[in-house]
């Protein structure tokens, strides 16, 4: 015998439950606005008042680690944010860094703390020695640029004109010496680099002071230093 399923009345929903999902729905719907809204008054707020915004900004990772570890009293620190580790990658401080961590300097308790707010963490803590010439320290001078010049030519005191020519393009450059180079039949200004490790510093240097860049000839003595200059008749 078959079985009669008896009709039942359609589902009534419960009017709070119905209200419900509207409502919820709703929400879903101006999240993106409200975090578009949020992210637009963020980037007014720093371009038309940064020195606040860089203020709030301290205090509020300030704040964040101050639940972590116990930091110097009644100072706010200096914000710095980490946007290319690769260029901070040889000091120790930054080893471990991250794009986007960030820095808190405390210039009073001569303190720096790492910290990733990523993953709310501390990666290190390094003192840090700032005083009176902080800016100086900030901005070291460049290293020399180390040149050794031999003239290849019969034309007396050539390197000692040229010496003033390319320290007048290089401003960091140190002549190591200036000498004689075995033959002095050398039509073309030649640069050389030493080390064949600074490509990209050559280039520039040859393209100021209108060298041609070229091997260490087989005659001629392995300089110290960076660049071995041999001039040519073409710089008489």
């Amino acid at each position: 015998m078959a079985l009669e399923v008896p009709d039942l009345p359609p589902a009534k929903f419960d009017s709070r439950v119905k209200y419900g999902i509207i409502a919820g729905a709703i929400v879903i719907a101006i999240i993106p606005s409200v975090y578009f809204y949020t992210q637009y008054r963020t980037a007014q707020q720093r371009l038309t008042n940064p020195n606040l915004f860089a203020q709030e900004e301290a205090k509020k990772y300030t704040a964040m680690v101050a639940k972590l570890m116990t930091l110097p009293a009644d100072e706010v620190p200096t914000l710095a944010t980490v946007n290319d580790k690769e260029k901070l990658k040889d000091q120790p401080f930054f080893a471990n860094a991250e794009n986007g961590d960030k820095v808190l300097i405390f210039t009073n308790a001569k303190k720096a703390i790492l910290f990733r707010p990523s993953i709310n963490k501390i990666i290190d803590v390094a003192p840090v020695n700032i005083g009176a010439s902080a800016t100086e320290s900030a901005t070291p001078a460049p290293a020399p640029v180390k040149f050794t010049l031999r003239n290849g030519t019969n034309v007396v005191g050539l390197t000692k004109t040229f010496e003033t020519a390319l320290k007048a393009k290089v401003k960091n450059a140190e002549i190591l010496d200036r000498d004689n180079a075995k033959r002095k039949d050398y039509a073309n200004s030649i640069l050389v680099d030493v080390k064949g490790t600074k490509n990209a510093q050559a280039t520039q240097i040859a393209a100021d002071l209108g060298l041609t860049i070229a091997p260490l000839p087989i005659d001629e003595a392995t300089p110290s230093g960076d660049f071995l200059v041999i001039l040519g008749t073409d710089k008489k």
